[in-house]
C-alpha cells in the first residue's frame, strides 16, 4: 500500500496515510524525477574572506548562476580552522567555481561587488 500524495510505502492493513491523511492506493505512484547534467566548473576565484564568500554566493544565487563553493565545508575539520588567514592551512581558501559557460557573467558580477566594497 502506498500514498499516492508523499509515496510512503505501508504495510498491508493500512488504509490512510498518517502524514496527508489520504485513502492509500495498491500501485507506488510514479515519480518524474529530472536528471542534473553534470556540467564542467571552473574556478574563478580563490576566496579566503568568508564575509566575501557569503556576499559572492548570494550574487551569484540572486543571478541564477549555479556555483560550487569547493574546500568550504572542511574549512573548520582540522586543527585551528579559519584563525588567523581567513581560512584553513591545511584546505587553503575556499574556491568559487561556476560553468564553463557562465565564467564571464560570474566574472562580471564579482567585479562589481569588489568595486562597491567599502575601502
Amino acid at each position: 500500500m502506498f500514498c499516492p500524495k508523499c509515496g510512503c510505502e505501508y504495510r498491508a492493513g493500512f488504509s490512510k496515510c498518517a502524514d496527508c491523511d489520504v485513502d492509500l492506493v495498491d500501485e507506488a505512484p510514479t515519480v518524474d524525477i529530472e536528471i542534473a547534467e553534470w556540467k564542467e566548473m571552473v574556478t574563478i576565484a580563490k576566496i579566503s574572506d568568508y564575509a566575501f564568500l557569503l556576499v559572492a554566493k548570494s550574487v551569484l544565487q540572486d543571478a541564477g548562476i549555479p556555483y560550487l563553493a569547493k574546500n568550504e565545508g572542511v574549512q573548520d575539520l582540522f586543527g585551528l580552522g579559519r584563525i588567523g588567514t581567513g581560512f584553513s592551512i591545511v584546505t587553503q581558501p575556499v574556491e568559487l567555481q561556476v560553468p564553463r559557460e557562465r565564467v564571464n557573467d560570474a566574472m562580471q558580477l564579482l567585479d562589481e561587488i569588489e568595486l562597491t566594497e567599502a575601502p
